[in-house]
């Protein structure tokens, strides 16, 4: 296209007889890849005024190209559309256009066609834009000896065009050429008079003025003031493959000591020679805008008496077809860069800054480099580099662990390997110890030189508005790993501010964290005496808005309404919202006994009690439980004393550590019976008759369900008669006794759905669905377990979910369908884990080892009753442990591993055993 038309193919040239071919080969390869209408071709190949036979004539054309295309080796790059054709072929119009690679003209574009209207108009485009690439060529060629030769010849063939007389005019005074350098302009200025009546711009008479003055600038001085790079650089791969393309403006952004001036010096370095006009920095943290403008005009090459009233318009002269390399270091705001924008895009603007700088891109096009953390591999790597491979290799523990104090932050990483550097025979784990005895931002810092962590923080925490530092100061004291938006907005404004200065990072599903040394640097940073309060209070006021959905029976705690929530008044946000801050409420909890809140402290775990009734992770609900006991006690408060003695039993028990439950719960008994609670007496009973029914001791869990019926009935508890009923017959299930169990679980279902209560309406449904297949009558005990699930899940409860898919895995397996059992059990077993539920999770590995004997899987049989015993070694039940050993005899018998098999049945023996004698 470049030149005659011509296509080449595997085979050779294609054999394009005639214009009218080539012109159908021409106007089909601009629009490469793309259908061509036929009325499109009609106009491209006859203009306004086409014969009758053109449509015909086209498809001949067509066909003739098809033919010759197909011979030199392209068949099918002319296919036929609906109503059109289209070309496929690579294209170096095309390619000119992506790379401006001179050498691909060869003459005239489209040379050798006749094209009317949208075709003359793309012959002018790639005149055009042939004519702006030589421009762009020769701008960085004017010291060539050929230069102002070359250029005399562009000029004569286009005598207005302004930018190609002005880089004449340059080329001819550096040459030593003055006076022809001026006689240019004149011409050029004469012929604009009289055929256009317009002046050159000013642009070009700025030019005129500086060579009449012979200004030195315009012999080009070439900066070179990148500084040294830093040494041991590591990482950044990524970051620097995006930039592999040049973009004209970069903005390198990222938390305070990252790294950011490092990585663009380095860079810097790297492109440096595509930069043959030079490279400037300037650190802008000392400068105003009119000061850099100005020092920036010096680094080109200006004399300080020669800088003009607007420095602006002489510094994007002096750029204008220049490669020059910015780098513009520590910018605080966009309005700060914009006048330092170069005009040409041939020139790089590199730019480091705490901030996004978001407003820059709004007005230009920013490619935004936003360094992260080195990784563990990197920060090591880091390290090694600096003290040597060996050195860390010999304390590979040490240096882990010294990562870990430095956060994986680069300045950190170098201030540490610097101490360690000066003092080889120090070993890296004092160092270590030292960072945990000591403050951290003390210890990080070496002496002489000024950039610590400490002082990077607090430079960029000087540029904060009062609101946003306020704010920070109150996040500092949040111990989570990460804390939700709605969190910080109800704190107070400046969440954006705080994101944009990188001094609080996003961690995904709009949630954000600080930095582990930027938290104590907040921590720090001012007296804030309420932000722990402040913190602690919304988070009540969270879990008291959720309590109120999820059990609103549960009302010890009240406080004022408030409408700022971030979630809907119903189950499932409430429990979503609840997912995304589970790992960050003991951490809450722990500060606010820490920091002597004790009514916040047992408040806020009595609040989030449904919640984890729900979702489990009784682990960590226990030490919620022990923390909200040893704060009512402080208190004096025996009401709520007694009710976190309740939840701290209930812990205990799904974590199988039922005998201290039994304790705590009977201490709890006393208080409320002191108190003349009778419906936390009532729930007591309940809890201690199911902790009597996990220890089998059948009878004292019997007498205690019908003392928490007798006292709900008392409290005037309809709701609590029917929870002990549910108990009782859930009791009776477990002592094989399934035909007494059907009666109170009836009676309770009945009243759990007159109250609307779903929750314990799925827990009746699979007590129900276990009698009836201990009943053996194993219809109804799947529609139980199914209806049980679908309620769970509607209320996402999970750990509900949970023992309705057991159920029905088992009631499956019980059918004979063992792949089906399977399914439901694998189900339950990621729930369980998920849940942190290891009582559950051993169970349902037991059935799963039942199902895949049962399909003849010995193998994977073996690994889930291995598993199941595992679990069970952390949540002891001899009785269900026997179990387990018995099916694993029996499957080592179908082994043939006798022995194994023995030693699996005396071990089922002797735990049976024990249960007895318990």
């Amino acid at each position: 296209m470049l030149g005659p038309v011509e296509v080449c193919g595997p085979h050779g040239r294609a054999a394009l007889s005639g214009a009218r071919q080539r012109s159908v080969v021409a106007a089909l390869a601009l629009r490469a890849g793309t259908p061509v209408p036929v009325d499109r071709l009609v106009d491209v190949l006859w203009g306004d005024d086409p014969p009758r036979t053109a449509v015909r004539s086209l498809h001949s054309y067509v066909a003739r190209v098809r033919q010759a295309l197909a011979d030199c080796g392209m068949p099918g790059a002319l296919m036929t559309k609906p109503g059109g054709y289209q070309l496929d072929a690579s294209v170096d119009a095309e390619r000119f256009e992506r790379t401006k690679d001179l050498s691909l003209w060869r003459g005239e574009p489209l040379a050798g066609t006749e094209l009317f209207g949208w075709g003359r108009a793309e012959i002018d485009r790639l005149r055009e834009q042939r004519i702006a690439a030589l421009e762009v060529h020769w701008a960085d060629r004017l010291n060539r000896q050929n230069a102002a030769e070359e250029l005399e010849r562009l000029v004569v063939s286009h005598p207005t065009r302004e930018r190609l007389v002005g880089l004449l005019m340059r080329a001819l005074h550096l040459g030593g050429r003055h006076a022809d350098a001026l006689e240019e302009f004149h011409k050029l200025r004469s012929r604009l008079a009289e055929e256009f009546g317009a002046d050159p711009g000013p642009e070009l008479i700025a030019l005129h003025t500086a060579i009449l003055r012979r200004d030195p600038a315009l012999h080009g001085t070439r900066p070179a003031q990148l500084p040294a790079r830093a040494g041991h650089f590591t990482g950044r791969a990524a970051e620097f493959a995006a930039l592999a393309e040049l973009p004209p403006i970069v903005v390198v952004s990222g938390v305070a000591g990252v790294g950011k001036t490092t990585f663009a010096v380095e860079w810097a370095h790297r492109v440096a020679d595509r930069f043959p006009d030079g490279q400037v920095f300037l650190d802008l943290q000392r400068l105003t805008p009119a000061q850099a403008l100005t020092e920036m005009l010096h680094s080109l090459g200006v004399p300080a008496d020669r800088i003009p009233v607007d420095p602006a318009t002489l510094y994007r002269t002096l750029l204008h077809g220049k490669r020059v390399l910015i780098l513009l270091d520590d910018v605080r705001r966009a309005q700060d860069v914009l006048p330092l924008v170069p005009g040409d895009q041939g020139n790089l603007l590199l730019i480091t800054s705490r901030d996004t700088l978001s407003a820059l891109g709004t007005r230009h096009a920013v490619h935004t480099v936003r360094l992260g953390l080195l990784s563990e591999q990197e920060a090591h790597a880091l390290l090694a580099g600096i003290l040597g491979a060996p050195r860390v290799c010999a304390e590979s523990g040490a240096t882990s662990n010294l990562v870990v104090h430095c956060g994986r932050l680069p300045l950190a990483l170098r201030i540490a390997a610097a101490r360690l550097a000066v003092r080889p025979g120090r070993r890296i784990a004092d160092l270590v110890r030292e960072l945990t005895r000591n403050d951290p931002l003390d210890v990080l810092a070496v002496d002489g030189d000024d950039r610590t962590v400490r002082t990077v923080f607090a430079s960029a925490h000087r540029t904060l508005s009062p609101q946003a530092a306020r704010l920070f100061r109150v996040l500092g004291e949040h111990p989570g790993a990460s804390f939700s938006a709605d969190l910080a907005d109800a704190l107070g404004p400046g969440l954006d501010e705080l994101v944009a200065s990188h001094l609080i990072s996003e961690a995904g599903n709009g949630r954000y964290a600080l930095h582990d040394l930027i938290r104590l640097f907040a921590r720090q940073s001012g007296d804030l005496s309420d932000g722990v309060e402040r913190l602690l209070d919304r988070y009540l006021t969270i879990a008291h808005a959720a309590n109120n959905v999820l059990n609103p029976r549960h009302d010890l705690v009240t406080r004022p309404h408030c409408d700022d929530l971030p979630f809907a008044a119903n189950r499932v946000e409430v429990l979503a919202h609840l997912d995304a801050e589970r790992d960050n409420v003991l951490h809450v909890i722990r500060l606010a006994a820490r920091s002597g809140l004790q009514r916040e402290t047992w408040q806020l775990a009595y609040l989030l009690t449904s919640y984890f009734e729900a979702r489990g992770n009784w682990a960590a609900r226990v030490e919620q439980c022990e923390h909200a006991v040893r704060a009512a006690r402080a208190l004096g408060d025996q009401r709520a004393e007694a009710e976190m003695l309740r939840g701290l039993g209930i812990a205990l028990q799904m974590t199988s550590r039922i005998a201290e439950a039994m304790v705590v719960q009977r201490q709890a008994l006393v208080l409320v019976r002191e108190a003349g609670d009778l419906r936390g007496e009532a729930r007591l009973y309940n809890n201690i008759g199911n902790a009597h029914s996990e220890l089998r001791e059948f009878d004292l869990a019997l007498e205690s369900y019908r003392a928490a019926t007798r006292v709900h009935r008392a409290a005037g508890d309809e709701v609590g008669v029917a929870l002990a009923r549910r108990n009782l017959g859930y009791t009776y299930v477990r002592m094989g006794r399934p035909d007494l169990a059907v009666e109170p679980l009836f009676a309770a279902l009945e009243t759990f759905r007159a109250e609307a209560n779903p929750r314990l309406e799925a827990a009746t449904l699979m007590s129900l669905g276990n009698a009836f297949h201990q009943l053996a009558d194993l219809a109804p005990a799947l529609r139980y377990f199914g209806d049980a699930l679908r309620i769970s899940r509607e209320v996402t409860d999970h750990r509900f979910e949970a023992d309705a898919l057991i159920g029905l895995g088992v009631t499956q397996l019980a059918l004979g369908d063992p792949a089906v059992a399977r399914e439901c059990l694998a189900g339950a077993l990621a729930v369980c884990r998920a849940l942190g539920d290891r009582h559950r999770e051993a169970s349902t590995l037991h059935h799963l080892g039942e199902a895949e004997r049962a399909l003849g899987d010995l193998g994977a049989a073996r690994d889930h009753l291995a598993a199941a015993l595992a679990a069970r070694a952390q949540a002891p039940d001899l009785f269900a442990q026997a179990q387990v050993h018995r099916t694993f005899a029996d499957l080592e018998g179908r082994y043939g591993r006798w022995t194994e098999a023995a030693r699996h049945w005396a071990q089922a023996v002797a735990l049976f055993t024990s249960c007895r004698r318990s």
